[in-house]
């Protein structure tokens, strides 16, 4: 993979397609249901109210958040996920909207009531302001009091619970994952390789950046938002050495 691949490795739709199988088996599109609960666990939201979905994906959440009634926007800049999320939604009496969007860079005439980040959306790109740029773009598409959960892996977490290699098998795919840490642990560096049901091997290589609690409250309050909690997962557990994510709720005052 040459260098300039590497670093924009966000913006390649065959990585995307490739490693989907990966990225979003079947238990994990499960597990939207779960999340749901959190989300409105944690927030208090409530249907019918606005929800902006950043970095949607296939759409899991938005099609979840939907279905119990919620209007959804769901933004990504991946033109065939945003497909198929439209296809998961289109049977459901308030269908989602998905639009292409650069989740640095993009606006809205009316506010959100809330807005989710999930499944490590946050921390792609070289330049640490434009992580700022896309923070500010959703704390201003929020309405006063307008919440924001953000979910990833936290730094405290991966340093933890680090392993340089591991095997696994789901779904009939045999898969190799290799992590490495850059120095100071700013960013996670994966070397993915996996084994498709038709026999066939995939491998990427691609790095995001990690963030502690203390540096992604920094991150979040330099955008404009305020009362910042932290939880070790979406079932609100405390982050502490027991933690699974970093999970993030705050809020626009």
């Amino acid at each position: 993979m040459d260098e300039l691949k590497s670093q924009n490795w966000w913006s390649d739709g065959e990585f995307w397609q490739d490693f989907k199988p990966l990225m979003f088996d079947k238990e994990r599109v499960e597990d939207a249901s779960g999340d749901v609960d959190s989300v409105i666990a944690l927030t208090g939201a409530r249907a019918p109210s606005k929800v902006l979905d950043v970095g949607c994906g296939p759409g899991r959440h938005s099609v979840e958040l939907a279905r119990r009634g919620f209007h959804v926007t769901g933004i990504d800049i991946h033109e065939p996920y945003l497909r198929e999320a439209e296809k998961a939604s289109c049977q459901l009496e308030r269908n989602p909207r998905f639009l292409k969007e650069d989740m640095r860079d993009f606006s809205f005439d009316e506010p959100f009531g809330g807005a989710i980040s999930m499944f490590q959306s946050l921390g792609y790109f070289d330049d640490p302001e434009d992580d700022l740029r896309t923070c500010r773009s959703i704390f201003n598409a929020l309405e006063s009091g307008g919440w924001l959960i953000v979910e990833m892996d936290g730094k405290e977490v991966a340093a933890s619970n680090f392993e340089e290699r591991t095997w696994l098998e789901r779904d009939g795919r045999l898969i190799l994952l290799e992590y490495s840490a850059d120095a100071a642990w700013t960013r996670l560096r994966n070397r993915w390789m996996f084994r498709d049901t038709d026999g066939s091997w995939h491998e990427t290589e691609f790095s995001y950046r990690l963030f502690s609690a203390l540096e992604l409250g920094r991150l979040l309050e330099e955008a404009g938002f305020s009362s910042i909690e932290f939880f070790g997962g979406m079932d609100a557990r405390p982050y502490d050495q027991n933690a699974r994510r970093l999970v993030a709720l705050a809020k626009r005052a």
